[in-house]
């Protein structure tokens, strides 16, 4: 194959790649990774590069995104472009894939009891002898009090051996009534590990299962470089691409354990237990089970039921013996994550109105009235993770993530305190709430020329429309009508969602007495920006309320308690789910909440 070289402008780095590759492949063997929210099918608009070289023609996914100046300027799409000859690029900083912040911490209305399945019993049982004959396991059983089924050959070659090295004073592993190993008395805690798949996250909880939470280590979901969304990676499975996909997630918790038993010290083998949660499709694809059906009508995943496998059985590094619990879904597209924020959230107890979101690429919502829980999940597209916005991107150094207006001047802060490189999701719902406030945006969402001495020099004329800029710390980031619109789609799909779930249980947003708010959007989201482009309905701001990772937070408590499992299998069965998509009055309350409320 015909090598072509390649510069990589301002790293400096020149190599070589096989002719006829993408940009994007070319330079990921290279070592250098961009932002590809669409994992390369050319509609996120993330993976924009400048270029002087042979390329491929321009593809119309590339004219539908790029401007004819970008164009002409020489920007293209690393995952459209093709390399014919050598090549030069540049990469704006945007388009990098720097270090994103990840939450790992979430909020748990009520402390869980410590109560888990896998349980250490410490017993010094009597020696054999001519009157006592009892068989080695009868006398363990014995000891123990309870019967006890042993399903590993290999445990039951070991237990003569280890009584007697031990001279029958031991530790017995018991997973449940199943005996799981066996071993000298050393007193070594039990460790168990919390694991949250998410689509763009891995968050991976250490636990001592005697005392609680002691570590956590997270990272980006690798799966990613196939496609930000679920539904791309649901195609990429169709593609044969499923094994890969399940073999990233998996190598990737591995080395998160790994991670956290150097810190801490401690064997993968000392680690018996582990729960994982994840949207339905994450769940799918991390047990190699084909998620093909669950993007097509009617939306059927394989299972929605927990799963109690072999760790080993899954490739999981941790005793050969451990098992994995993986919580219930509730449908294709209402996971276990959402099961672990019911869970984390007690959204089940109690009484009144509440109201639980996990906002995303999807948004997944549960209302609670009274003792019963209404579920839905809506596509809200890519937005709120920075995807088709001009400057674009996730949560990390250099993006904008809060405006606001304070004494008559606007504060734009930027992660990391430099010069901004691109906006966020959480900055995106700041800027279109401060401009609504200030009058540049029209009821429809359309940018218009405000009044006022404060933002006079903050409105740009282009032959594309008007533009808002944002500056700070001597840079600035452009927000234009494309972006708005973006935001209106993706702000009235939410929107519409919780409308239809008051609707079905005959309520009104007064009558919400609470809203939990999980994920990292749901974080740092400002409620008041989140309430003023209409994303929430007009309830008090003390009614909201960020839980953080309350899905991570989920799996903890099955992992600690062994009765938050049966309370999630009950969640899972006694949630009703309302399908959307077929629904015409969501339609009509879609396209109602596209408007904005003004003061025009």
């Amino acid at each position: 194959m015909e090598k072509i070289r390649i510069r990589i402008y301002p790293d400096g780095i020149e190599g070589f790649v096989e002719k006829d590759t993408t940009i994007l492949e070319g330079l990921e063997k290279l070592g250098i990774k961009l932002e590809t929210l669409c994992g390369g099918a050319g509609w996120c608009g993330q993976c924009i590069v400048k270029v002087n070289g042979a390329l491929s023609e321009i593809s119309s996914n590339e004219k539908s995104i790029l401007s004819n100046e970008m164009l002409i300027d020489g920007y293209r799409l690393a995952c459209q472009a093709v390399i014919k000859g050598n090549i030069d690029i540049e990469i704006p900083p945007q388009t990098r894939l720097y270090g994103n912040q990840i939450l790992t911490s979430g909020v748990v209305i009520e402390k869980a009891k410590i109560n888990p399945d896998v349980k250490t019993f410490r017993i010094s049982l009597p020696i054999p002898s001519l009157e006592d004959q009892r068989a080695d396991l009868e006398r363990l059983e014995d000891a123990i009090g309870s019967k006890i089924s042993v399903s590993n050959l290999d445990i039951l070659k070991k237990l003569p051996i280890i009584l007697r090295e031990s001279n029958f004073d031991i530790e017995a592993v018991i997973y449940r009534s199943e005996l799981i190993d066996i071993r000298k008395p050393i007193s070594k805690p039990l460790y168990g590990v919390a694991i949250d798949i998410g689509t763009t996250t891995i968050v991976a909880y250490l636990l001592d299962l005697k005392k609680g939470e002691i570590d956590v280590a997270s990272s980006m979901n690798p799966q990613a470089k196939r496609g930000a969304d679920v539904i791309s990676r649901i195609d990429y499975s169709i593609r044969g691409g499923l094994q890969e996909l399940r073999d990233l997630v998996v190598g990737e918790i591995n080395r998160l354990i790994e991670e956290l038993c150097n810190r801490q010290s401690i064997e993968p083998t000392d680690i018996y237990d582990i729960t994982i949660v994840g949207n339905t499709t994450m769940m799918h694809i991390f047990l190699g089970v084909p998620p093909n059906y669950i993007a097509v009508s009617p939306y059927i995943p394989t299972f929605t039921r927990s799963m109690l496998l072999e760790a080993s059985q899954l490739g999981i590094h941790i005793n050969p013996r451990g098992k994995c619990y993986v919580l219930p879904n509730i449908s294709g597209y209402v996971g276990a994550d959402t099961v672990g924020v019911v869970l984390a959230t007690r959204l089940y107890k109690g009484d009144g109105v509440k109201l639980a979101l996990d906002i995303g690429t999807n948004g997944e919502m549960v209302l609670k009235d009274g003792d019963k829980l209404f579920a839905c999940s809506t596509a809200a597209g890519p937005a709120f993770e920075g995807a088709n916005i001009t400057y674009g991107m996730r949560g990390a150094k250099g993006a904008i993530d809060h405006i606001n207006i304070d004494d008559g001047k606007i504060n734009v802060h930027v992660i990391g305190d430099v010069q901004p490189i691109g906006i966020c999701g959480s900055g995106l719902l700041d800027a279109i709430a401060v401009m609504i406030e200030l009058g540049i945006l029209d009821e429809t969402g359309k940018i218009v020329y405000p009044e006022g001495e404060l933002i006079k020099d903050l409105i740009r004329k282009t032959e594309n429309g008007l533009e808002f800029l944002l500056r700070a710390n001597g840079g600035e980031i452009l927000i234009n009508q494309r972006d708005v619109r973006e935001l209106q789609l993706a702000k009235s799909a939410i929107r519409a969602g919780i409308e239809i779930l008051l609707e079905e249980t005959g309520r009104d947003y007064k009558d919400i007495d609470t809203v939990y708010l999980a994920g990292a959007f749901g974080t740092y989201l400002n409620p008041e920006s989140a309430v003023k482009i209409g994303l929430l309905p007009p309830i008090p701001i003390g009614r909201i309320y960020s839980v953080g990772n309350a899905a991570g937070e989920g799996a903890k408590l099955a992992l600690l308690d062994k009765d938050q499992r049966r309370i999630a299998e009950e969640i899972s069965k006694n949630i009703s789910y309302i399908e959307l998509s077929s629904r015409r009055d969501f339609q009509e309350k879609f396209m109602e909440f596209m408007y904005f409320e003004t003061k025009r």
